[in-house]
């Protein structure tokens, strides 16, 4: 799936069902009286209504090549026009059309003072979201509030990834600077190397190695994990700065790292991400822990269960023998006596 598609911006569908195209593109009375009387022929008139109810679906101008064919023969079919008619604007008509449509539809051309709105809005916005996705949306949702016209994809795609990387910079240095020197060290050790080759045994595939079974030979070693990991102390304390759902974010992207792409990071945006992905390596494993000290509880309470019950039917079996017996002895004596 691409970045669009996981974003609000609106497309055109390829293949609208008629019923859609019934919805969505038919015109209105006063929009056919209004697109009359802004043009002179009948390709202006249907290149006029192409892009005004284009709009009204997108919010944007698309180029007149990318309405798809099923629109504009809707649209031909409902202003009565022929086969013959095309919905091509000249790059003359096509500025004139849309300061004509912008006007009857009283909306703002995106410029300058709709990049300000937005971008004051995206960097509240990436104190907490972190994908670009997410962050678009929040761009969208205003403009289309503001009564602007939504600028090209690419616009915003790039707008936000630079509001959303100063923003990110800004947290990465003021999280860094926060170390202390003892910190700075924890952290930068786990990218150590020897003779230019990766040490193994690095402390970053501690901090990524999965949990182990809940046997207690798994808890003994997820334990000694636990006691190194809480060496560097509560990770917590030097995220505060920091939203949750960024420190999850930023964690997923460390993981995802090895050590020599660590190392073409700058700095403080390094020993932010090892800090976030220590911090959950040390709530994961202490998780793990309640987790799998539960387990065993349950497993020993479920054995003495068991147990239980397996002393109670031999106590149960026994105690029957031991009637069965004593009832045929008093029998026998019964019997002793009525012969006597």
């Amino acid at each position: 799936m691409t970045l669009i598609d996981r974003t609000a911006y609106p497309k055109f569908k390829q293949f609208p069902n008629p019923k859609e195209l019934a919805e969505l593109y038919t015109p209105q009375s006063a929009e056919i009286k209004f697109a009359k009387s802004k043009t002179k022929s009948h390709e202006g008139f249907l290149s006029f209504m192409v892009m005004l109810k284009s709009f009204q679906r997108l919010g944007y101008f698309p180029h007149p090549e990318l309405v798809p064919i099923a629109v504009i023969k809707h649209l031909r079919s409902c202003l009565k026009l022929q086969d013959w008619v095309k919905a091509i604007p000249s790059e003359r008509q096509r500025y004139t059309y849309l300061q004509a449509i912008r006007d009857y539809l009283k909306v703002k051309q995106y410029n300058k003072t709709g990049q300000r709105l937005i971008a004051a809005l995206v960097a509240e916005a990436a104190e907490v979201k972190d994908h670009p996705a997410d962050l678009i949306n929040v761009a969208i949702e205003e403009l289309v509030k503001e009564r602007y016209e939504l600028p090209a994809f690419s616009t915003l795609d790039r707008l936000i990834r630079h509001i959303r990387s100063m923003v990110n910079n800004r947290l990465f240095v003021l999280c860094s600077e926060g170390l202390s020197i003892n910190e700075q060290i924890y952290l930068d050790q786990l990218l150590a190397v020897t003779n230019n080759e990766v040490d193994e045994n690095a402390t970053l595939n501690l901090l990524k190695s999965p949990p182990k079974s809940a046997k207690l030979s798994g808890m003994k070693l997820l334990q000694s994990k636990f006691d190194v990991l809480m060496t560097f102390g509560d990770a917590k304390r030097l995220l505060q700065s920091i939203a949750i759902t960024k420190v999850r974010h930023f964690a997923a992207q460390a993981r995802a790292l090895d050590i020599s792409e660590f190392q073409d990071i700058n700095l403080p945006k390094r020993r932010t991400l090892l800090l976030c992905l220590l911090y959950e390596a040390q709530v994961n494993t202490r998780d793990y822990l309640v987790d799998m000290f539960i387990k065993r509880i349950l497993k020993i309470q479920n054995n003495a269960k068991q147990r239980l019950q397996e002393l109670r039917d031999k106590h149960l079996t026994e105690t029957s023998e031991l009637l069965a017996t004593f009832g045929q002895g008093s029998a026998n004596n019964v019997f002793a006596r009525l012969c006597f």
